[in-house]
């Protein structure tokens, strides 16, 4: 409960820390900040396989500066940080042709320890026209924040290999039912 607790602080944080600097942040999930888990989705690390969250800028001519992705690391049972790995991030127009892609260590970003934190990855300034999707790779590193309410539909895997997208339905806490979530990853732009 106090890690649900300390969630729902840092999202309202980091919700406020964009718009006291007059930018938008767009939010494709409930935005329900009390009810979203981290700890129900283990991501099976794949490396050509993505979280992908679509996105419709507020305003034509708009630019992203910055993705905000709620994560935990998995620590190693002995509370020690696991490996270090590679995550990458793609930005993805509405043809699902790539305009950006970063990769790098996850540690300046996601070092959270064993809490639940908000990651945020500052992109280039890119201008986007039309909708757009932000894939984020986590290779395992990471475990992407889950929120099963209000689902959107905008919430996805991205295939890299066959750059296909399949709607995000992932078992939870060990059930066998797959069910739609949304992912927590937010995009930042004026």
């Amino acid at each position: 409960m106090a890690g649900l607790y300390c969630l729902a602080i840092i999202l309202m944080v980091s919700s406020s820390a964009a718009q006291e600097i007059g930018q938008d942040l767009l939010i494709q999930d409930s935005g329900n900040e009390t009810v979203v888990n981290v700890a129900t989705y283990r991501s099976p690390g794949l490396l050509k396989s993505a979280e992908a969250v679509k996105f419709t800028p507020p305003r034509p001519s708009w630019t992203l500066d910055a993705v905000h992705i709620l994560s935990l690391v998995p620590y190693d049972s002995n509370d020690t940080l696991p490996e270090e790995r590679i995550i990458s991030m793609e930005i993805r127009d509405e043809s699902l042709k790539l305009l950006y892609r970063f990769a790098d260590y996850y540690l300046p970003y996601f070092a959270n320890q064993g809490q639940p934190l908000v990651g945020v990855i500052e992109v280039p300034s890119i201008p986007i026209n039309g909708d757009f999707y932000v894939c984020f790779y986590d290779r395992g590193a990471v475990w992407v924040g889950v929120d099963p309410n209000q689902v959107e539909n905008n919430s996805y895997f991205y295939d890299m290999r066959t750059g296909e997208l399949f709607l995000a339905e992932i078992a939870i806490n060990g059930s066998e039912e797959l069910l739609p979530v949304n992912w927590i990853i937010r995009a930042v732009g004026h």
